[in-house]
């Protein structure tokens, strides 16, 4: 009987991988691009009625060693996470890597080429041959349900962690996959030559040029080579897989034929994201050309249009022939006659972060601003984010900065924010860390009572597991209070006015023990003063859909309008538009959700910017229950 197929994201066929392989345990912090692997799992588990326990841990770390505990008990457990978040898990993974364990663990570590949603590019095949850990790379969605499938049994069958590598475009892309009954999928790792090259054992050299790929970049070198014409005459070897070496670090990690292969070509291209992992365990001088000599780029996805270029360079300098690549000319005409409006990285409208970092750049705009990653970066547009390095990093650079300042008898306004799912990833021990040293900053918790960014998943404030299985919820004013902290608001960022007010009386209590708040600060310990904590409460604006939300009704916005640009420019709501005939704002109908906020960032104001006191009528009337 044919096994029916689906079409899917490469996450989806990682799932449905693991499912099938009779995975029993799975843990996941969410982040792109890894963030739909559980979901896809708690899915598949519902289908096959199966047992599967899912959960979204607290950080990475948390699910690594959740995992791991299922593993070492002789479970079939799983952990996902994006490059990034591995660092997290990083003092896990390198006690653990050598553990022999009892069940099976598979960690998928999702690679961001680009990058296109992380802070950095990062390769987790670097770290897996650094320390000797086995690592699989599927080359394409439909390829990756199978090496799931693979890689879980692979971890069963020699006791060990495994590490699953996917990039984005794998992970993303869709393809037809097909579903098997749990424990019936037939695999064999389709690795090495592609098989319209003339390879012959023993043979050396048959062709001036080879190619070594690894994950999508092979699927896009494939395409490139077909549409020059020489598929017949350029050999591809695509690689799966890198495995530990015993004892570590004598012998190369790579499958025998992939040495012969190289030893038998003139030259050699390695196209592989994001780093030079394979070029270095290769370590064949001259023979390759790849990152390391300028052939392929040092960084960046490696798109078709990429891998063209460095095919198209080689080719031509060795005189391989090949077709010459030439556009269609109506595709080109076609894409002249196109233009796009820049469209930069903005937050949704409505959203209830836009109001805060306004009311944060209002109340003092020569604050530093420590920031956060997720949607809280976009607040560098609304000049209320200057300094963002990584998860919870808002709070720990703002004491920080807090230190250098005041070291130097300086004191200025410091308004870290973070959001609530980061405050429980990596926001606690930082922020105690404040309190024990009376460390003087204001931090703004944006909550909207999910991880948007991501895709909506839980925190462990919303009450519910992976699953929608109702849980205890943990409040984040619950746990800021244990922390010491003395001054604490919660309010709505909607209510603009109220939230400048607050980040004022919350610098007018740091500042309590000074003659002015732009005195030199010599804070004695004895005062306890520690960092005043504003948690800024709204669920998002796609979270809360069909959730009781209600707003304004429309206004004549051009009755006052001067056509300045200042709410367009500084407040960045992607509903104004600037109509360039009339001179005025208008509002895009089809975005605008009628949260009214734009109108506090009209500088028609007998105060100057912000707060329009002759419209209050028009402003908030919060009816939903936060």
């Amino acid at each position: 009987m044919k096994a029916p197929a689906e079409v899917m994201i490469g996450n989806f066929a990682i799932a449905r991988g693991l499912v099938e392989a009779g995975l029993e345990l799975a843990a996941a912090y969410p982040g792109t691009p890894s963030s739909e692997i559980l979901p896809g799992i708690v899915e598949f588990n519902k289908r096959e009625k199966g047992k599967i326990h899912a959960e979204w841990s607290t950080n990475e770390r948390c699910a690594l060693e959740v995992a791991f505990g299922a593993a070492l008990s002789g479970k079939k457990a799983a952990c996902m996470m994006k490059q990034v978040g591995l660092n997290v898990a990083f003092p896990s993974l390198m006690r653990g890597r050598d553990k022999r364990i009892e069940g099976a663990l598979v960690i998928v570590s999702c690679d961001d080429p680009g990058p296109q949603s992380s802070q950095t590019e990062q390769d987790t095949r670097l770290l897996c041959t650094l320390f000797n850990i086995p690592v699989f790379d599927p080359t394409s969605s439909k390829e990756a349900g199978d090496v799931a499938y693979y890689a879980l049994n692979y971890s069963f069958e020699h006791k060990t962690p495994v590490i699953l590598r996917s990039t984005h475009r794998v992970s993303h892309a869709r393809e037809a996959i097909k579903l098997f009954p749990p424990g019936t999928r037939k695999v064999t790792l389709n690795e090495g030559t592609n098989h319209q090259a003339p390879i012959t054992k023993h043979q050396a050299p048959i062709t001036k040029l080879g190619i070594i790929a690894s994950g999508m970049s092979y699927s896009i070198a494939m395409d490139v080579i077909s549409d020059f014409g020489l598929a017949k005459d350029i050999p591809i070897y695509k690689v799966l897989r890198i495995m530990p070496t015993t004892p570590p670090s004598t012998l190369r990690p790579l499958d025998p034929s992939l040495i012969d292969f190289t030893d038998r070509m003139d030259k050699v291209l390695v196209l592989e994201e994001t780093d030079w992992v394979l070029e270095a365990l290769l370590d064949s001088g001259d023979k390759i050309l790849g990152r390391r000599n300028g052939y392929v780029p040092d960084a960046g996805e490696l798109t078709y249009d990429v891998v063209r270029s460095v095919v198209e360079r080689i080719i031509e300098e060795m005189e391989i022939g090949g077709k010459v690549f030439v556009p269609d000319s109506h595709i080109e005409e076609a894409l002249q006659g196109v233009t796009f409006p820049p469209r930069p990285p903005k937050l949704c409208a409505g959203c209830p972060h836009r109001a805060s970092f306004h009311a944060m750049s209002y109340a003092y705009p020569e604050a530093i601003f420590p920031g956060d990653i997720g949607c809280y970066t976009l607040g560098i547009a609304q000049g209320a984010v200057d300094t963002c390095i990584d998860m919870g990093g808002g709070v720990t650079l703002a004491a920080g900065f807090y230190d250098a300042f005041s070291q130097d008898e300086n004191f200025i306004p410091i308004i870290a924010s973070v959001g609530d799912s980061t405050f429980f990833h990596a926001c606690l021990p930082p922020l105690y860390d404040a309190v024990e040293k009376q460390k003087r900053f204001i931090l703004i918790i944006m909550d909207n009572s999910t991880t948007a960014m991501t895709g909506m998943q839980p925190t462990p404030q919303s009450g519910i597991t992976a699953d929608g299985t109702p849980t205890n919820s943990l409040k984040i004013e619950d746990i800021v209070r244990g922390l010491g902290i003395e001054f604490l608001r919660v309010l709505d960022p909607y209510d603009v006015p109220l939230m400048i007010k607050t980040i004022k009386e919350a610098y007018a209590y740091l500042t309590s023990n000074n003659q002015s708040p732009r005195s030199p600060l010599h804070a004695p310990r004895s005062t306890h003063k520690s960092p005043a904590v504003i948690i800024a409460r709204r669920i998002c604006l796609l979270y809360g859909k069909g959730k009781g939300q209600q707003f304004l009704d429309s206004i004549d916005l051009e009755q006052d309008c001067t056509g300045c640009k200042t709410c367009v420019t500084r407040f960045g709501c992607p509903a104004l538009l600037f109509d360039e005939e009339k001179k005025k704002v208008k509002i895009d109908d089809g975005l605008c959700v009628k949260c009214g906020i734009c109108l506090y960032a009209c500088p028609r104001n007998e105060k100057g910017k912000g707060l329009l006191k002759s419209k209050g009528s028009h402003f908030i009337k919060i009816k939903s229950k936060l």
